[in-house]
Order: structure tokens, then C-alpha cells, then sequence
């Protein structure tokens, strides 16, 4: 057995080093990379879901649709607060665009990373974005009856707002089936749910007669008579003579 000189020492090789270090940064690619993408994900709900809640506060004074702004702003902020006591991984959550037509807000949330932090890469910031705006009803054209939509009148008498509909209701150009008489069977009505119309009514249609009742046997002929030709009966005199 040889015996170790006092000169002898150990090395680690440069290649091994950095071998480890790839390893590392490839594991952080993968688990705090897939991390970074899911905040990603959450942030951009969150920040929908905001805009959906604001876009939802229609303002009433007005015939169209359009967004109260003070009402988008205080549902929005509420909202807010409430994702951030739920998630304290939310550090940002404000509307960037308020006005009466769309609404965008932007949320921003923080995560500490696992195998990054060896390179310097503590925390990521992940970052989304919704928008929404309020949309007037759209009346599709097709065979079926539309109803027009209701205009809405404000009052300064009161405080609340008064709806009322303006709108009259449409009239339903609906034909009767085809015609049928009296003691026939009504048709098949098909256009269901709508009722059949007041004037789809029975028509009265005579039968046509005959004169010569199909019954009746017929009456012998007189073979003394000639066809074609009629006899007129003689009325005897009258008075003496």
C-alpha cells in the first residue's frame, strides 16, 4: 500500500460545475417557468372577471347602453379587494380605462421561484389584462315575430328612475290554415305556441241539391207516348145545349 504524499490534493473539475448549474437552471425553466405561466393564467382571470363586473353597472339615465362610471369604479374596486384578501399572491389590481363605453383593468401578481433564486431570479412578476364593455341588443333578422326593444324615460320628479315600456308590441301577420267547412275536422294547427288567429273560422259551403232524388225508383214510361212530346189535358164544356 502506497502511502499518500502530503503534496497530494483534490480537484474538482470545471465541466462538473457547470453541469450542476445547467441541471439547476433547467429545473427552474421547467418548475418556476410552470409556475410563472399559471400566475399568468389567474392574473388574466381576475383581471376579466374585474372588467365583467364593471361593464355591468348600466347607467339607467341614459337610452343606450352605456357604463356609469362611478358605479364601475366602486364594484371594481370591491371586487379588487376582495381578490386580494383571497390570493395574497395579488399585488396589483386597479381599472387602467374607465369610461362609459369599455372598461379594462389590469391585475399584476408576485411569486417567489425555487431553483431560479440560484441564478439571482428570487421573485416573478406575472401580469393580465381584461376588458369588456357594455353591448346594446342586437334584433336578428329571421322568420320569426321580433319584439322592438324598450326605450327607457327619465324623471327628475324623484330620485329613482322611472321605467315604463314605450314600445308597442308587434303585430303577428299570421295566416289561417287552409280553409275547412262546417262538421269537417279543424286542421292541424303547426304554428305553435302562438294561437290560432280569432278570424280562422269554418266556412258555411252549401251542398248542391239535385232534383231527382237518387232514392226514388224511377217512374214507368207510357209506350203510347211519343218521347219529346207532351199531352194537354181537355177540360169538358161547360152549360147546356
Amino acid at each position: 500500500m502506497a502511502r499518500r504524499l502530503r503534496t497530494e490534493r483534490g480537484s474538482l473539475s470545471p465541466a462538473i460545475v457547470i453541469l450542476i448549474v445547467m441541471i439547476f437552471l433547467l429545473a427552474g425553466l421547467v418548475l418556476d417557468g410552470g409556475r410563472q405561466l399559471g400566475a399568468r393564467s389567474r392574473a388574466a382571470g381576475y383581471a376579466q372577471e374585474a372588467a365583467r363586473v364593471g361593464a355591468a353597472a348600466i347607467d339607467l339615465n341614459s337610452d343606450e347602453a352605456k357604463i356609469d362610471v362611478a358605479k364601475a369604479g366602486d364594484a371594481i374596486g370591491e371586487f379588487c379587494r376582495q381578490v386580494m384578501g383571497n390570493d395574497p399572491a395579488v399585488t396589483g389590481c386597479a381599472p387602467t380605462v374607465l369610461n362609459d363605453e369599455q372598461v379594462r383593468v389590469e391585475v399584476e401578481l408576485s411569486s417567489k421561484t425555487a431553483f431560479l433564486a440560484v441564478v439571482g431570479y428570487t421573485d416573478l412578476t406575472a401580469k393580465g389584462a381584461g376588458e369588456a364593455h357594455a353591448e346594446q341588443g342586437i334584433l336578428k333578422s329571421d322568420d320569426s315575430p321580433t319584439v322592438p326593444p324598450l326605450t327607457v324615460i327619465p324623471t327628475d320628479e324623484r330620485p329613482d328612475v322611472t321605467v315604463r315600456p314605450t314600445a308597442n308590441p308587434p303585430t303577428l301577420d299570421i295566416p289561417c290554415p287552409v280553409r275547412w267547412t262546417i262538421g269537417s275536422p279543424t286542421p292541424i294547427w303547426t304554428l305553435a305556441p302562438f294561437p290560432m288567429p280569432a278570424s280562422c273560422t269554418p266556412s258555411i259551403t252549401p251542398t248542391p241539391t239535385d232534383p231527382t232524388d237518387p232514392t226514388e225508383s224511377p217512374k214507368p214510361t207510357d209506350p203510347t207516348k211519343t218521347p219529346g212530346t207532351s199531352v194537354t189535358p181537355i177540360t169538358p164544356p161547360t152549360g147546356g145545349g
